[in-house]
């Protein structure tokens, strides 16, 4: 991404660029699954103390409550202070772990290694495969509910479970990441199985799909 964009980031957010540790860019553009027009996903870790303590949802420490920042039609971006980044690696939160394996092209600051912290401190095997369960299991779900508007965003969703699965299996195997695109092939063959504009028959296949690549 355009690196120079990051203060117009931060300005927007009232952020100090000195009160920031780390930034990170995941998502699309990282897994190369993106167009040319997808909005960029960013990560920033700050020091403020400002930020109350992560909520979880439900009766697990996993899901939680968070704020997205939608900039300019262009970026998604989410804010966690150090304390509540920290408390989400301990839980094995897939979102973030991958973040501190990313290639470093995407590390766009990286002040705190939170990787050697992870690997030292909350690395859990057990927790990992916990963790994709539970995001399989809510995208299956969602895949089921959800209406017509929705289908192409549950549709990256499917996906998104297929991916997680990948960096789990590498995460209990090599303890990193090091391959983000190992299954973007996939996304481009279940788009292939659906029609055009996708019904819920389509999702039905996609979701079966999914499944078989998910044992």
């Amino acid at each position: 991404m355009d690196r120079s964009q990051v203060a117009s980031i931060l300005h927007e957010l009232n952020l100090n660029e000195n009160s920031v540790a780390n930034i990170y860019h995941h998502g699309s553009w990282v897994y190369g699954t993106n167009t040319p027009t997808s909005d960029r996903a960013l990560i920033i870790v700050t020091r403020s103390s400002d930020q109350k303590p992560v909520k979880f949802r439900n009766d697990f420490d996993y899901f939680h409550e968070f704020e997205l920042h939608k900039l300019w039609n262009q970026y998604d971006v989410c804010v966690y202070s150090i304390e509540n980044f920290e408390t989400l690696l301990a839980n094995s939160y897939l979102c973030v772990v991958q973040s501190i394996f990313l290639p470093n092209e995407f590390k766009i600051k990286e002040e705190i290694n939170f990787q050697s912290i992870y690997l030292e401190k909350y690395y859990n095997k057990f927790q990992l495969k916990r963790a994709v369960f539970y995001e399989i299991h809510r995208d299956f779900s969602l895949s089921i509910e959800t209406k017509q508007l929705r289908l192409n965003y549950i549709l990256k969703n499917l996906f998104h479970g297929c991916r997680y699965l990948d960096f789990t299996e590498q995460l209990i195997q090599t303890r990193s990441i090091h391959n983000f695109k190992r299954v973007s092939h996939i996304f481009n063959q279940m788009k292939n199985i659906c029609g055009d504009p996708i019904d819920n028959s389509d999702m039905k296949r996609v979701a079966d799909f999914a499944r078989i690549k998910s044992d």
